[in-house]
């Protein structure tokens, strides 16, 4: 299923390139009701099988969705406290349900109540407006103004940013006309040749080793197994909601957090005091005995472990990749990079039961630990300071190393770089 959400990268991508946000958004929610009632009445293997494949495509599709209709929808100074929300916090809640939820109730039950919220998707996005971004990018000026104003009020600072968001377009508009560009491919075989995205692309494979690295899939699948075999204990509900809880409190003391703070300040010191913990962790595993007061210290550790993950690096992770990719080609770039994390999170789950077996949960974490000390370095050497900018002032940083919009679009020079 994890590796079927590229599908879904692929698919949503050209769908609301070509349509827009919305419909795209009603169409995979749609699908994700048909993989509902296909699961309900499933009594053969094939039947499981097509279930699997329409939820890993609606996943993929809504995932990406998710995150690009959030960072469009929403004004700089809270599009990471309603990201970390979205994309985040909501997830860990229906988890924590579904696990729940599978214990107490027969699962033919469980995907009933996985329909209603399918539907429930499908309903809600017919009272939305569409993206203004995506109507900026379609040159579609005057519904883009109508759209923006609607989200955002008409203040100083949304009237600026939409100026911004309308200067820029037009001014790439008028070089796609004037290069022949406007076909989507043909944007592509130019993008391709461009610094930026080949700088914006590694910082995006340095982000899904990080991810991947880290454990986060394969624990929030395997915990409750990853802690039985720690503690030598068996008790399924203690641990599935301990698991839970934890994938619940980081995001919520993010909230907190993200509000007071840098996004750079908040992402690194959370994530090099998490690779401390994990290197400690890993230590007392290779130096633990057989006494329960030891044993409890290492779910302790292996706890703030994943309460400072989920507050932070997530959160803070999923975040940027919404606003780091050109807006006429996000989706499409986000589909290479989505598919290469992925492709790492369905391998990592593939590797976990070999690596245990060969090296040890210590190895393992070790091995995790240095990746990931690697990959956060890379990320501060690159990363720029998103909080309170723009999508616009981020992706020209991405594109000329400079914030100011209209400093750029002045300069036929650095204009040429967009």
């Amino acid at each position: 299923m994890t590796l079927v959400c590229s599908i879904g990268f692929m698919a949503a991508a050209t769908a609301s390139d070509k349509i827009g946000r919305r419909w795209p958004y009603i169409f995979f929610s749609s699908t994700m009701t048909i993989n509902w009632i296909i699961l309900y009445y499933a009594r053969e293997m094939y039947q499981f099988m097509l279930s699997r494949f329409f939820g890993g495509v609606s996943v993929g599709a809504l995932l990406t969705l998710n995150l690009f209709v959030i960072s469009e929808f929403t004004s700089p100074d809270t599009r990471p406290f309603f990201l970390n929300i979205v994309a985040i916090i909501s997830p860990a809640i229906g988890t924590g349900m579904g696990h729940i939820l599978g214990i107490l109730m027969h699962w033919r039950n469980v995907a009933l109540v996985g329909l209603g919220t399918a539907v429930l998707g499908a309903i809600l996005p017919f009272f939305w407006v569409e993206s203004p971004h995506w109507l900026a990018s379609k040159g579609r000026f005057e519904e883009c103004q109508t759209a923006f104003r609607i989200l955002h009020g008409e203040t100083q600072n949304s009237e600026r940013e939409l100026q911004l968001l309308i200067k820029m377009e037009k001014s790439k508009l008028e070089v796609a006309k004037q290069t022949n560009c406007k076909p989507t491919l043909k944007r592509l075989a130019v993008v391709l040749k461009k610094k930026y995205f080949w700088d914006s692309i590694l910082l995006s494979l340095f982000m899904d080793i990080y991810l991947v690295a880290s454990g986060k899939v394969p624990f929030s699948l395997l915990g409750s197994v990853i802690i039985e075999d720690i503690t030598g204990s068996s008790d399924v509900f203690a641990f599935t909601t301990l698991v839970d809880g934890l994938l619940l409190l980081g995001p919520c003391l993010s909230c907190f957090f993200i509000k007071r703070t840098s996004i750079r300040t908040m992402l690194f010191t959370t994530g090099f005091t998490a690779n401390a913990i994990l290197i400690v962790f890993s230590a007392c595993l290779y130096f633990s005995n057989d006494q329960s007061y030891f044993n409890w210290i290492n779910i302790g550790l292996l706890g703030l472990y994943f309460i400072i993950m989920n507050a932070g690096p997530f959160p803070l992770l999923e975040a940027i990749y919404s606003e780091m990719f050109p807006l006429e080609l996000k989706l499409y770039i986000f589909t290479i990079s989505g598919g290469i994390l992925m492709f790492g999170f369905s391998l990592s789950v593939f590797l976990l039961p070999y690596m245990v077996r060969g090296i040890g949960y210590h190895g393992m974490f070790i091995v995790n630990a240095l990746l990931m000390t690697l990959s956060l370095g890379y990320i501060w050497w690159k990363l720029p300071e998103t909080k309170g900018k723009s999508l616009q002032e981020i992706e020209m940083y991405f594109k000329t190393k400079n914030f100011d919009v209209e400093e750029v679009l002045g300069n036929e020079q650095l204009k040429a770089l967009i």
